[in-house]
């Protein structure tokens, strides 16, 4: 009610003012303008409960920073016992087939993390449930590429079983890789995920 009194009391003293020459009525316009206006900053913004509702929401971009780093200390991890097994092949002079299979497995490494990281968003599920996906990612390092570095140590010219050991646990880091990739993509949208495994199979038939 002294917001209505002070704008009366403003327009009487704008009228004499300027009380000649037809002013008056257009002062007197402009003043209720300012009236209103006034009102109107005093009145609650009709959307204002939008901006209270981003606010309660929760920032998840530490938490998608938090996973990126994750990723790239995983990926890190496993590049770099599959390099130690390189080496291990190296010193014991074997035949580049059992090399060619470590080499593969730097492409399929380098494909699986750069799937993950693109399409899966962690703050999409609870967090049990992303202890528990971290869990099978990290397996992919250890024992997943370990063990290869492991079995590489024990290859020799004429060893057959330690070059079965290698390639028995070649093969379980491309299982490992594979079913790393299904479980993660069950929790993309649809349409990302239908795109993934477009996507993935293009990779597969190349």
């Amino acid at each position: 009610m002294a917001g209505e009194e002070e704008i009366d009391a403003e327009k009487s003293r704008w009228k004499v003012a300027v009380s000649h020459l037809g002013y008056e009525v257009y002062v007197e316009r402009e003043i209720e303008k300012l009236g209103r206006m006034s009102k109107s900053a005093q009145t609650p913004k009709r959307f204002s409960f939008l901006k209270k509702k981003q606010d309660s929401e929760p920032d998840y971009r530490e938490l998608r920073e938090e996973f990126r780093a994750f990723l790239q200390t995983m990926k890190e991890n496993t590049d770099l016992y599959l390099w130690f097994a390189l080496s291990n092949l190296a010193e014991r002079e074997m035949n580049r087939k059992l090399e060619s299979k470590v080499y593969h497995l730097f492409g399929d490494v380098a494909s699986t993390f750069l799937f993950i990281q693109q399409n899966f968003d962690p703050s999409r599920v609870t967090s049990d449930l992303l202890t528990f996906l971290k869990d099978k990612i990290s397996r992919i390092a250890s024992p997943g590429a370990f063990d290869i570095t492991g079995n590489a140590s024990t290859v020799t010219q004429s060893g057959e079983h330690g070059e079965k050991l290698f390639l028995d646990s070649v093969n379980s880091l491309q299982k490992m890789l594979t079913e790393v990739r299904y479980d993660l993509s069950k929790y993309f949208k649809k349409d990302e995920a239908f795109g993934a495994a477009s996507n993935e199979v293009m990779r597969l038939n190349r």
